[in-house]
């Protein structure tokens, strides 16, 4: 009697392996840079953008369709544009152009109203000097090296100073350090000091004195009604 074989597969006939699933590569946390700067890698763009806001007829909205159609630009380079823009106070918050962004249309404002958005969008660099936007590119790129800690060579350093330079470029040399967000206090009127000290004639010496209030940088209007209440309470009776 034939002894039975047993037939064994064929390498075809075996069952394909399966590969070991990839374990997904988890992303690079985003680094914690000091100074919490407005930058863009394309600044180029940023700068081709308020070109064409200077001359462009302003938006009821700051839309991508907007910036594709009118101000010809488009794709991952024009991303970045609003928030820097909003971050300058060119935009509110829902995008709408506001005041300052009608000022830097106009050609008597456009000067100061850039020295405002430039200051917005970079006080940390104004905190280290006053007259930062009459200082030389190397004396701004030593600063943010300064603040952030980083090597002068570091990719964020050239986005940060070239986002600078393409909003500085607007601005006049002999603009005065003077801007909206400098002077974002409020004089109170000035208050006569009643029943005051006389001369020997008799007349009365009238003084007065002024109060300037530096108010926080806030939307918040509760925030205002209490400072202005609490002057109300205590020193304007």
């Amino acid at each position: 009697m034939a002894a039975r074989t047993k037939a064994s597969a064929t390498p075809a006939e075996q069952e394909p392996a399966i590969p070991a699933e990839k374990s997904p590569k988890s992303p690079k946390p985003r680094r914690e840079i000091p100074g919490s700067f407005t930058y863009t890698t394309s600044f180029g763009t940023l700068k081709r953008a308020l070109d064409g806001i200077t001359v462009a007829e302003r938006p009821d909205k700051f839309s991508s369709d907007f910036m594709a159609t009118v101000l010809k630009v488009t794709g991952g380079s024009a991303k970045p544009i609003p928030p820097i823009l909003k971050r300058m106070v060119f935009l509110s918050s829902d995008g709408n152009p506001t005041e300052l962004y009608s000022k830097f249309k106009s050609e008597n404002n456009r000067s100061g109203a850039a020295l405002d958005g430039l200051k917005r969008g970079f006080p940390e660099i104004f905190r280290h000097n006053d007259y930062a936007h009459r200082a030389t590119k190397e004396e701004i790129v030593d600063l943010i090296v300064q603040i952030t800690g980083l090597n002068k060579k570091d990719q964020i350093v050239n986005a940060t100073s070239g986002t600078f330079e393409a909003i500085r470029s607007f601005v006049n040399k002999d603009q005065p350090s003077t801007s909206q967000i400098e002077s974002n206090t409020a004089p109170a009127d000035a208050i006569p000091l009643s029943n005051g000290p006389t001369l020997n004639g008799g007349s009365e010496i009238n003084l007065a004195y002024n109060i300037n209030i530096i108010l926080p940088e806030s939307t918040n209007i509760q925030v205002f009604n209490a400072i202005f209440q609490s002057l109300k309470n205590n020193l304007l009776r």
